[in-house]
């Protein structure tokens, strides 16, 4: 096989959503210095994902099953996201005035009706699997599960160098745990949050926002996911019969810079963004804790949720 290209982690910063009107995306630094890019130079690594064969050979499987069978399908699903075509309305439920002032304190807009996205089955499966491999394909996961390898002593093919054979034995390693992120989040909830105000959406180089799917707890995780500078999937831990259906969020600029802050709290050099970067607001939360003030939890097959205002800092 030939050598392959440096390799992009990041796809939706390559779908042109992010790039301002010379085609460049701006990069903010931990620091608060600036520059501008091309997507073709954002998140890129060459060999991530080289597996070794016994016999000392490069096999680039992996290098090629995330082009063709995570990239492609899921680059197709985004622009079925960004069309906002199909969406289905419903009544809203009885209103409860207290939540109301909740969803207003949080920056979310009130509803004053439901509305859905229906996917078909093929866009579901590509956003599930995206997700799952952006977890768990950054360099940093991948470090995380060579260390661990490394740690434990755990058995490495004898016929490869130290190195080339942790690095595999993790690749294996990813693939599995790849699978049960995909299975978490193929039966969980999508929401769809729109950016209707001034500001947009930030992406870190942490890629997503996640809790563990095996943290402890009767909610397993959920996710934020920015997709464009004005579009995120939510991924809700609730069991969800109608798995195709994707609720429909709005939230106004508070709302905006609240996901920002779960954006920033994991990054670790850069931040990017199509619209002049909001650098005091970027120095100030980069690499911090975002406040954890709506506690989840399910309750005879039920979610509930809990806003602590005295945890909203």
């Amino acid at each position: 096989m030939t050598k392959p290209k440096r390799h992009h982690w990041w796809p939706q910063l390559q779908s042109g959503h992010w790039t301002d009107a010379d085609g460049l995306i701006n990069v903010t630094r931990a620091d608060g210095n600036t520059f501008r890019a091309p997507p073709s130079k954002i998140g890129v690594e060459g060999e991530l994902y080289t597996r070794y064969e016994l016999a000392g050979e490069k096999d680039l499987t992996i290098e090629h099953w995330f082009g063709q069978q995570i990239e492609t399908p899921f680059v197709k699903a985004l622009e079925r996201l960004a069309t906002m075509e199909g969406i289905k309305v419903s009544p809203l439920p009885a209103r409860r005035s207290d939540k109301e002032q909740e969803l207003r304190e949080l920056g979310f807009i009130v509803p004053t009706k439901v509305e859905e996205m229906i996917l078909s089955a093929e866009h579901r499966d590509a956003i599930d699997r995206y997700l799952a491999a952006l977890l768990v394909r950054s360099p940093r996961y991948l470090a995380k599960l060579v260390a661990f390898h490394d740690r434990e002593g755990t058995p490495l093919p004898a016929a490869l160098p130290r190195d080339a054979a942790i690095k595999t034995v993790a690749l294996d390693n990813m693939l599995q745990v790849f699978e049960i992120y995909r299975d978490q989040i193929a039966r969980a909830h999508l929401g769809l949050l729109l950016i209707d105000g001034t500001n947009e959406l930030l992406f870190s180089d942490a890629g997503i926002s996640v809790e563990e799917p095996w943290r402890s707890g009767p909610v397993p995780f959920d996710i934020h996911a920015p997709l464009t500078p004005k579009m995120a999937i939510e991924v809700m831990p609730v069991p969800d019969s109608h798995s195709r259906r994707c609720l429909i969020m709005r939230a106004n600029n508070r709302g905006a810079a609240r996901m920002n802050r779960i954006a920033l709290q994991n990054a670790q050099q850069f931040v990017f963004s199509r619209q002049k970067p909001p650098l005091q607001f970027i120095k100030e939360h980069f690499g911090e804790p975002a406040p954890k003030s709506i506690g989840i939890r399910t309750r005879n097959g039920e979610v509930e949720t809990k806003f602590d205002r005295s945890r909203d800092r």
